[in-house]
């Protein structure tokens, strides 16, 4: 349980981070957090549990700190379900009909048949008609290497966000 709190609270606070930061920021952020960052995250976290201040985390407090994060999913949940259902209702009568419902659905030959021919023509550098693991790793390696440019096998924090602002 205690796993359910901090990362039902680590999800909210990382939120209210990346909402309050630069979106480049807050992406990088996101992909690369720091120690020093996880710490304060941590420590508000665990602020906001200690509801009378003891600096101890009671049952009683932990059981509050679930029960808010259950009310946040499940008040998200219904939001996402009556969008949803705003959507579909295209008479806007409360109700949906059968064919409401079913216009949501895609009808046959909505979406092609994949046959990979696409991905097979970009990745066969030989074409040969099959793609090996080394014409498969390629393009990502390509990638990984122009942004790894001091080429010590590991992209940092700088070099990560570098390749971002280049794309």
């Amino acid at each position: 349980m205690t796993r359910f709190i901090i990362a039902g609270l680590l999800a909210g606070t990382a939120a209210s981070a990346a909402t309050a930061q630069a979106p480049a920021a807050a992406a990088a952020q996101q992909t690369l957090p720091t120690r020093a960052a996880v710490q304060r995250t941590l420590d508000a976290q665990f602020k906001a549990i200690d509801g009378n201040g003891d600096g101890g985390l009671s049952a009683a407090e932990i059981a509050a700190a679930e029960g808010k994060i259950v009310q946040q999913r499940i008040a998200t949940l219904r939001a996402q379900a009556e969008a949803q259902f705003a959507r579909l209702d295209t008479n806007k009568d409360g109700q949906l009909s059968k064919a409401e419902f079913l216009a949501a659905v895609p009808g046959p030959g909505a979406a092609a048949t994949p046959d990979g021919n696409a991905a097979l023509a970009q990745l066969d550098k030989n074409k040969d008609g099959k793609v090996t693991a080394d014409e498969y790793r390629a393009p990502m390696l390509t990638q990984f290497d122009a942004a790894d440019t001091n080429h010590d096998g590991t992209i940092s924090q700088t070099e990560g966000q570098a390749a971002r602002r280049k794309r």
